[in-house]
């Protein structure tokens, strides 16, 4: 649990992610605790710090003994019933190994942290559709920029703009303009957040001319070297009376992380 007087100074974005970070800074750096991981690794954590220090650090416990633990073992969940929808929790839980028996004849015992606090889950879902609007990436009643489907408009109304989504989030303009070749690109405008004006995947990019839109945009995907993942692209003619770029427009090498 956080100290009363402790305080953030903002929630950042770590340009590479965890893996990078922990690269660069093999001792840990200020990464504290563990990282699990949805593979055979099951947890990452500071490739050069001590055993010691790593158990000194933790801050986790077992769901059933409270002895500190920090390995998720067994795939025990939370079996609390969420009141708004009358579904069991499910959160994974921490159980020690001499506890795993145990969880596995009582799994009626096992509550997450959240839940033994009362946290109670939202009784209606977010309006995500709402939200893209405001983000500008889907119109009404028109196709989602980002994940492709629906209709936004004539898909063959060619344009000098292009709209490119699912860009990794340690994309940068030298990185993208390598990736269209021989098709130039003259300015990109990275698409961010409208309130925490942080970058998440997508960019416009206004092409050298439109011979140079009609080589990328008409293939609707390009591959990203080195990522064995696929960008999408579209034309993204310009809306009416739309200026573009904005007028505070100053292209950036690397997508802003917001603040």
């Amino acid at each position: 649990d956080a100290e009363e007087n402790f305080k953030t100074k903002g929630v950042v974005m770590v340009r590479g992610g965890i893996e990078r970070y922990l690269k660069t800074f093999p001792t840990g750096g200020f990464w504290k605790g563990k990282n699990y991981l949805f593979d055979k690794r099951m947890e990452q954590a500071p490739p050069q710090k001590s055993q010691e220090a790593l158990d000194a650090a933790i801050e986790s416990n077992c769901c059933l003994c409270r002895k500190p633990h920090s390995e998720y073992r067994g795939q025990h969940k939370c079996s609390k019933v969420i009141p708004a929808s009358g579904l069991p929790c499910a959160v994974p839980v921490i159980v020690c190994n001499e506890c795993q028996q145990r969880a596995t004849d009582e799994p009626d015992k096992l509550i997450c942290p959240l839940c033994e606090k009362g946290y109670q889950t939202p009784d209606t879902a977010p309006d995500l559709v709402g939200q893209k609007r405001k983000l500008g990436v889907i119109a009404n009643g028109g196709r989602d920029l980002v994940t492709g489907k629906k209709v936004l408009r004539d898909a063959k109304q060619v344009s000098q703009r292009l709209f490119v989504g699912k860009l990794p989030l340690t994309v940068t303009a030298s990185k993208l303009r390598k990736t269209f070749g021989d098709a130039k690109i003259d300015k990109i405008h990275w698409i961010v957040d409208h309130n925490t004006k942080a970058f998440y995947g997508s960019a416009f990019c206004q092409m050298s001319s439109i011979e140079d839109a009609k080589k990328v945009g008409a293939l609707g995907a390009i591959e990203l070297k080195k990522k064995k993942r696929k960008a999408y692209v579209s034309f993204a003619p310009l809306r009416e009376n739309e200026i573009w770029p904005p007028l505070s427009h100053k292209e950036m090498e690397y997508p802003p992380l917001g603040y």
